[in-house]
């Protein structure tokens, strides 16, 4: 790494299992079919803008698309997000962990708990994880608030906590929801905020968000067209090319010395 300020834009890589939560039925396979086509229109902008990303995958998912997994680590860092997305009991960390290090032949450091709720960090030690990034210090109705928690890297029972992004006064979260419905301008701006601030941002986001997902009645704030986001995060990485760097989180941790 350069001196330019990092970009973690991380993904959370995960069968789309979102219209159960709107009491609407799909099929295991048709959560993976989404998920996949949502990479489809991803993968190629990422590769032209030249980004190395951190992708929490879950293992279901992983052992469902090897291939696909397979490639992606010869590029991004593959974390772990559980083994299912909507169901979890404490065996899973290890589980998850040592089946998406067979897969990928590459060794796991990272995790992020499905719907960022709070984990363990002793089993996650226990598991082998150096880095949970499960923590959002901010106030997200009817999900937490961790207003009082830091909004920087930190270290806790020699566990690495690395938050998603928050701007410094206000804690405005950058993760998904800001990303798709605030203008470019105004999220650019925020990031940008946190950049000048901490010399980094954790941005997370949803492959699938880059599907169609026109045939499930979602709400307009999360069931935005995929050219809408396509077009949105071009414009992201183009207004930051060559004014940071886009890298995993498991790169930048390492260039701080911490892993």
């Amino acid at each position: 790494m350069n001196n330019k300020p990092a970009i973690c834009l991380t993904f959370d890589l995960e069968e789309f299992d979102l219209p159960l939560e709107f009491k609407q039925e799909i099929s295991p396979e048709k959560q993976f079919e989404v998920t996949c086509s949502g990479m489809a229109l991803l993968l190629p902008l990422l590769e032209k803008f030249n980004v190395s990303s951190t992708f929490f995958t879950t293992a279901n998912f992983a052992q469902n698309n090897k291939e696909l997994v397979k490639k992606l680590v010869q590029r991004h860092e593959i974390a772990s997000h559980s083994f299912f997305h909507s169901a979890f009991e404490t065996g899973d960390l290890k589980r998850s962990k040592d089946l998406l290090e067979e897969i990928t032949g590459s060794k796991v450091t990272g995790f992020r708990m499905p719907r960022m709720h709070a984990v363990d960090h002793a089993e996650l030690l226990k598991a082998g994880y150096s880095y949970d990034s499960s923590l959002h210090p901010t106030w997200i109705p009817g999900r937490y608030n961790h207003f009082s928690k830091p909004k920087t890297i930190f270290r806790e029972r020699g566990l690495l906590i690395f938050p998603a992004s928050v701007t410094p006064l206000f804690r405005s979260p950058l993760f998904w929801l800001s990303f798709k419905n605030f203008s470019s301008g105004k999220y650019c701006r925020w990031t940008q905020k946190c950049l000048s601030a901490y010399g980094y941002v954790n941005i997370y986001l949803h492959p699938w968000e880059f599907a169609d997902l026109s045939a499930y009645k979602l709400p307009g704030y999360i069931g935005k067209n995929r050219e809408v986001m396509i077009k949105k995060l071009e414009t992201f990485l183009s207004h930051f090319n060559g004014k940071a760097d886009f890298i995993s989180i498991q790169t930048l941790l390492q260039s701080k010395h911490e892993l």
